[in-house]
């Protein structure tokens, strides 16, 4: 079973795609979840998906604005550092994710070959290193923290989309965006590799 997640909108965010898309892609092996923006509620809830469920896979998606194309992210560090609060008006600065954890974790998920399939499709994708320091960071490196703590053989990581064409047309400002329909198909893409390694450690 592979865990897909997703954030609900924030601050003057007027949609966020990554609801949407986990709603379209919650079928058959994928459990979707959808996460409040909230430092506290996600954490709690993406542990306590993992413990319950262990997973074979946690694909966690998060929406960058000012990208033009799909980000793959490779690490997740150790720290909290926000410019603009949570939706429950938490704002923590220069803290921690996780005292006892390591300062880093490099996603499982096979990065770049999820990247050379979407671009394979004629779809623009990167590799990024460096998740940010607000939520997206915070629930990567909490689902492979959880997977560490467990010992689970599940691969996690991390997907930024930028915003959708539908949504971009309701921003007041020209933003970068790629259709809906482009967007899935990429996330397919991406489960489409992830299952070929779940299938391969379990053979």
């Amino acid at each position: 079973m592979i865990l897909l997640t997703g954030f609900k909108r924030w601050s003057d965010i007027p949609e966020n795609p990554t609801e949407q898309l986990v709603r379209e892609l919650c079928e058959g092996d994928v459990m979707g979840r959808i996460l409040p923006v909230s430092f506290s509620r996600a954490g709690s809830i993406i542990k306590n998906l993992i413990e319950k469920y262990e997973p074979d896979a946690i694909l966690n998606l998060g929406l960058a604005p000012g990208r033009a194309a799909i980000r793959v992210e490779r690490i997740a560090i150790n720290l909290i550092d926000t410019i603009i609060p949570d939706n429950d008006d938490v704002k923590p600065v220069d803290e921690l994710i996780d005292a006892d954890g390591p300062l880093a974790y490099m996603a499982t998920i096979p990065t770049k070959r999820i990247i050379n399939a979407i671009r394979s499709a004629g779809i623009p994708a990167f590799l990024s290193y460096s998740a940010g320091t607000y939520l997206c960071n915070y629930v990567m490196y909490r689902s492979l923290r959880t997977v560490d703590k467990l010992g689970l053989e599940a691969v996690s990581g991390f997907i930024h989309v930028p915003y959708s064409s539908e949504i971009a047309s309701k921003v007041k400002k020209p933003v970068p965006s790629l259709s809906m329909s482009t967007l899935r198909k990429a996330i397919v893409i991406a489960l489409e590799v992830i299952r070929k390694v779940i299938s391969s450690y379990q053979s």
